[in-house]
């Protein structure tokens, strides 16, 4: 049967990995509750609504031995997903356009189900049914991800999107829309040309979608957008037999900054449900990445410092200027290559930051990455107490909910060392010359900004040297295109890619 013409077919929403929407993010996670997931070595994982197939082909890639399913309405995305996969020579994975209320009862159950950017964007019965997916296929041990905006964040968005929809109401072509709707921004925030809530509130919803015409249209312009609180969500998911593990992103680790006496009360609620729609009102969330299992599973949300101990650890964190002595006090940026940022004026963390940064791309397991943190603030390892060693703990997890250290269940495979003729990942080569992120082999994405790097990745097939590439670039490019073609700056991009995991073992 033809599946239908959808507003994705009329206007390209470009495929996009997430590393929180992983299996092996998923399984990082329950890991850390105590709950044994399946390897995601071997693993059967199902995505609803999967576009084009950027979530999972990075997977597909880097797990041949598991097996991905991907459904989609969108039948213009799914061709796109299934020429990627066949461009890369996946084998493990089939992309279907299909509608998410005809999904088979004899599919079978899957391992890990993601459903990102789809709940709050479809009618109340194709959200019912993503949970009755769930309960039927997930496995014993499976674990779900569902995104959603949240409330009460959700309500200041609604300003943004009802004046966009009533500016465009009598307007149906999806360019025309898109413009429509950011002039009205435009001339509603001029007239308030100082400070104000109505600007602020405005500027803030339109930063994400400034360069971002597809997913402006796609999310703030969709024809359903519902925020639903919390504690609504999970009693949905409650009534299907399913029940709160944590968010992808540990948000709630992220409490540092609040007053003890805060802290204290949040925890004396006991209910870890009741905890939760407290902090989305505390930090008005605008959007959650609920973790979900089997109910019945006893979940430990203590840490336990002994399951810390099966993860590795990465970071790509430098500090913007030299560290002269990590005691005196002084604030010091750290920056990734990937952007994030992060500042500290306390010993551990400039140690922890600086352990991991003088070894990235090399991921460091517990007993490293803890034996050379505390040598380096000064501390004898047999003699650590209680008091420090929680501090590490916490300033792990931390990192972790803020995005600036990668936990691994499974370490990344990538080749560190250029070979005589390097060979790069195939789904990296054949998103060289797109504009977006790539994702590498260490799961994680990165924008590649140099176009000598982008050429060269291209180029990266194992059937040239460093030469061959140098004179291919120098034949078939202008003079104006790179500043310099020579075997010192191939070279240099080459190892610059393969500590950004895009090289192949």
């Amino acid at each position: 049967m033809d599946t239908p013409l959808t507003v994705y077919d009329e206007l390209r929403y470009p495929g996009r990995f997430y590393p929180y929407a992983t299996a092996e993010r998923l399984a990082t996670i329950a890991a850390l509750y105590g709950l044994d997931s399946a390897p995601v070595t071997r693993c059967r994982v199902l995505e609803l609504a999967c576009g084009e197939g950027g979530n999972l082909i990075p997977q597909a890639l880097v797990f041949p031995d598991s097996e991905f399913f991907g459904i989609d309405l969108a039948a213009t995305s799914i061709e796109r997903g299934r020429a990627l996969a066949e461009q890369v020579g996946l084998r493990n994975i089939q992309l279907r356009a299909q509608d998410l209320l005809e999904f088979p009862r004899d599919a079978g159950t899957f391992d890990y189900i993601v459903a990102h950017g789809l709940y709050s964007w479809v009618p109340e019965r194709v959200r019912e049914e993503i949970l009755e997916i769930c309960s039927r296929h997930l496995a014993p041990r499976g674990l779900a991800y569902i995104s959603y905006n949240a409330l009460p964040g959700g309500h200041f968005k609604q300003y943004a999107r009802d004046l966009m929809l009533f500016h465009t109401r009598f307007f149906s072509d999806p360019g025309v829309k898109v413009r429509e709707a950011r002039n009205i921004i435009d001339f509603v925030t001029v007239a308030h040309p100082h400070a104000s809530p109505e600007r602020e509130s405005l500027r803030r919803e339109m930063a994400p979608y400034e360069n971002y015409d597809s997913f402006l249209f796609h999310d703030l312009l969709a024809e359903t957008n519902e925020s639903v609180y919390f504690l609504d969500f999970m009693d949905q998911a409650a009534r299907r037999g399913l029940q709160f593990v944590s968010e992808a992103t540990l948000e709630n680790f992220l409490v540092n900054q609040w007053p003890d006496s805060l802290r204290r009360q949040i925890e004396s609620l006991g209910d870890r449900l009741l905890q939760e729609q407290y902090r989305d009102f505390i930090g008005c969330r605008r959007f959650r990445r609920t973790v979900l299992c089997r109910a019945g599973h006893d979940l430990d949300p203590h840490l336990r410092p002994e399951r810390m101990k099966q993860f590795t650890f990465v970071s790509a964190l430098h500090p913007v200027k030299p560290i002269k002595d990590l005691h005196d006090g002084e604030m010091v940026d750290f920056r990734t290559a990937s952007g994030h940022t992060i500042a500290s004026d306390q010993a551990m963390p400039k140690a922890l930051y600086l352990e991991l940064g003088d070894a990235w791309p090399h991921a460091l397991t517990y007993d490293e990455l803890l034996g050379q943190v505390v040598r380096r603030v000064g501390i004898d390892p047999g003699e650590l107490d209680d008091e420090n060693l929680g501090r590490f703990h916490r300033l792990l997890l931390s990192s972790f909910a803020n995005g600036v250290v990668i936990w691994h269940i499974v370490r990344p495979i990538f080749a560190l060392e250029v070979s005589d003729r390097p060979v790069a990942s195939p789904l990296a080569r054949a998103m060289a010359d797109s504009d977006g992120p790539i994702p590498s082999l260490s799961l994680s994405v990165y924008s590649i900004g140099d176009p000598l790097q982008r050429r060269v990745l291209k180029m990266l097939d194992g059937s040239r040297d460093l030469a061959q590439i140098v004179a291919e670039l120098q034949r078939e490019s202008k003079p104006e295109e790179f500043p310099e073609i020579s075997v010192a700056a191939v070279k240099q991009a080459v190892q610059t890619l393969a500590y950004l995991g895009f090289l192949s073992a």
